[in-house]
C-alpha cells in the first residue's frame, strides 16, 4: 500500500513538473490574437424589478442625430436605438421607447416610469453619488465644446465676454461652458432640447451653445450646418453612461455585462460605424474602462 502511494505521489510530481515545463516563460509569449473569449449570459435574464415583466421601457429625447432621432418614417432610429434594441433582445425583453425631453428623463426614472434612459449622461460627483438612479459603466468618452455662428466673430473664449450663452436645460455640457468661462448662470438661455438650442443659435437668440462634440458635429452636418463652427479647445472631457432605475440593480448588472460584451465582440463599434458615430472604445480602454 505504501509502495503504491509513493508511486502515485511520484507520478503526480512528475506530471506537475511536465506541466510547469510546458508553461511559457512569459505571459507575453502567449498568442491571444486568435483566441475567442466567451461571454455567455442567461437568456432571458432573471430580472425581478422591471416596470412591466417581459418589457424594458427606455427613455430617449429622440433629438440626437445619428444616435436617437425620428426618421422619415416617423420611427425612432439611430445608433443608440439599434444598441438598445439588441440589448433588449439579448435580455429576452421587448423594447418600448418613450420619447421624452432630456429634463424629464431623470425625474421619470425616479418616478418609476422608465427602466433605462440617458443618451449619454456625463459622470459628475453628484450623479455618481445620487440615490435616484444608477450610472452604467461608460459607453463613450464625452468631449464638451462651445459651438458658435461663423459670423459671430467669436474665435476664442476671450471673445465671449458679454455674449449670450445657452444650451439644453439641466445638461452638464452647458455647465461645462459656464465653468470654463467662470460665468454666472444668470441670464443664460436654457432650452428644453437639442433642436431648440440649435435653432436658438442659428436665429441669434444666443451666441454660444455649450454642447457635446458629437451633437455639434451632427448639427454642422445638418441643415444650415455651414453657418456653425466649433472652438478647437474643449470646455471639458469626461465619460458618459446610460442611467438605470435605482430599483433595478439586477438590470444594472445585466446592462454592464452587455456593454462589456458589445465592446469586446465589436458590436458597439459596428453599430457606431453604421451610423457614422465616432467610436471611442480605444479611449475608454486607456481610461481603464
Amino acid at each position: 500500500m505504501k509502495t503504491r502511494s509513493k508511486s502515485t505521489i511520484a507520478g503526480l510530481a512528475m506530471a506537475a513538473c511536465l506541466v510547469v515545463a510546458a508553461v511559457p516563460a512569459s505571459a507575453d509569449s502567449i498568442d491571444l490574437s486568435s483566441m475567442k473569449v466567451s461571454l455567455d449570459a442567461p437568456k432571458p435574464w432573471p430580472l425581478k424589478n422591471l416596470i412591466e415583466p417581459g418589457k424594458i421601457v427606455i427613455a430617449t429625447s429622440g433629438q440626437t442625430e445619428k444616435e436617437s432621432f425620428v426618421g422619415d418614417n416617423g420611427e425612432l432610429q439611430g445608433a443608440l436605438i439599434d444598441l438598445w434594441t439588441k440589448m433588449a433582445d439579448d435580455l429576452g425583453l421587448k423594447p418600448e421607447f418613450a420619447k421624452v425631453e432630456w429634463p424629464g428623463v431623470i425625474p421619470g426614472l425616479v418616478a418609476n416610469r422608465f427602466d433605462l434612459g440617458c443618451e449619454g449622461a456625463l459622470w459628475t460627483n453628484a450623479r455618481l453619488s445620487s440615490q435616484d438612479f444608477f450610472l452604467t459603466r461608460p459607453i463613450q468618452v464625452q468631449v464638451n465644446v462651445a459651438m458658435v455662428r461663423k459670423d459671430s466673430g467669436i474665435q476664442s473664449y476671450a471673445d465671449m465676454a458679454g455674449k449670450k450663452l445657452g444650451g439644453v436645460k439641466g445638461e452638464v455640457e452647458l455647465q461645462s461652458l459656464l465653468t470654463k468661462l467662470n460665468a454666472s448662470p444668470d441670464g443664460v438661455l436654457s432650452l428644453p432640447g437639442i433642436s431648440e438650442a440649435r435653432l436658438a443659435l442659428l436665429n441669434k437668440q444666443m451666441d454660444v451653445y455649450g454642447t457635446g462634440l458629437h451633437i455639434a458635429a451632427a448639427a454642422m452636418e445638418g441643415p444650415d450646418g455651414d453657418k456653425f463652427t466649433i472652438l478647437p479647445e474643449p470646455t471639458s472631457v469626461g465619460v458618459a453612461s446610460f442611467c438605470v432605475n435605482h430599483r433595478e440593480a439586477d438590470l444594472l448588472n445585466a446592462v454592464n455585462f452587455l456593454i462589456a460584451r458589445y465592446r469586446s465582440d465589436g458590436t458597439m463599434k459596428a453599430i457606431n460605424e453604421k451610423w457614422g458615430v465616432p467610436d471611442t472604445s480605444g479611449l475608454l480602454s486607456k481610461l481603464a474602462y
